[in-house]
């Protein structure tokens, strides 16, 4: 442990065992939304059952020995405060910090800056200009590789930035073009269409990505598992790994539960119907601060 930090976090995939997280529990400022449309929401999220369900993602984490931090005391104006991992990631002993670009999310990387300096870790970057960056568009592949979606949350000056940051620790970039959600808005994250699970396997959903990309994974070694549209919609892609063979799945995506568990995994479905209405699904919900190396 560093003598001036008092936390440092390390991340270098989405499938080693996770170790300590970030999470913020949707409370007062959930209620502030009156007009789902105006946030591209799919209806109005009831927030005591929205936090009911965070509850039991956060148990599920606990229940397996991973340290849970929380994002507290969010402003009445930012409802989409659960979905930290959107916000910033962990590299190396520090973080990075997004630049939101939806209006409506402005001021959740000041909050996320201030707590994660609170934990005792360092912001190495924060994006800034005219780079747009949301962290829920990026995928760590391996431990030298992400993805990163470009789209309308996330432009090429951030892409920039965020590259300058990652060479550093000689991690290389695949630009990923989304094509957009299953509702055509082109403003969804590359994590709702494609997560990574074990060194070898990816769930994809493909109409959203380019055949180029596919091509990439496969050469790399990596099978791909189809999601269907309407489990897309059901945030399938929007799985978290707790452990190697272990992964946090949303209820009701029965084709997915039964590729993965033919693979051998242990999934745990996760109730996340009211969370989904804000648009996002359980992985948006979790910003991994430490997990384990894949070799650990």
């Amino acid at each position: 442990m560093s003598d001036v930090w008092d936390l440092e976090p390390s991340v270098r995939s989405e499938y080693g065992r996770l170790e300590r997280v970030l999470v913020h529990e949707p409370g007062a400022e959930f209620n502030t939304v009156v007009d789902p449309d105006a946030w591209n929401w799919d209806g109005l999220p009831r927030q005591e059952r929205a936090a009911k369900e965070h509850r039991g993602l956060v148990e599920a984490l606990e229940s397996r020995d991973v340290i849970v931090h929380q994002l507290t005391d969010a402003a009445d104006t930012l409802a989409e405060s659960l979905f930290v991992r959107d916000v910033g990631f962990a590299i190396e002993g520090g973080i990075v910090v997004g630049n939101m670009v939806e209006e409506t999310r402005h001021g959740e990387e000041r909050r996320l800056s201030e707590r994660v300096i609170e934990l005792g870790a360092p912001i190495y970057h924060s994006v800034h200009g005219d780079g747009g960056f949301e962290a829920g568009n990026m995928v760590w592949i391996d431990e030298g590789t992400v993805a990163i979606g470009r789209s309308q949350t996330t432009n090429a000056a951030g892409i920039r930035q965020v590259r300058t940051v990652l060479e550093t620790y000689g991690v290389d970039i695949i630009e990923v073009p989304i094509f957009g959600s299953t509702e055509s808005t082109g403003q969804t994250h590359l994590a709702l269409v494609f997560s990574m699970v074990a060194p070898d396997l990816a769930l994809v959903y493909s109409e959203a990505v380019p055949p180029e990309f596919l091509d990439t994974l496969h050469d790399r070694g990596i099978e791909t598992i189809p999601v269907p549209m309407r489990e897309q919609r059901n945030r399938a892609t929007s799985t978290i790994v707790v452990e190697p063979g272990t992964i946090l799945l949303p209820s009701g995506n029965h084709e997915v539960r039964a590729a993965l568990e033919g693979r051998g995994f242990e999934v745990v479905e996760l109730t996340a119907q009211e969370i989904r209405k804000a648009g996002g699904g359980p992985k948006g919900l979790v910003l991994p601060l430490e997990r384990a190396s894949v070799e650990e």
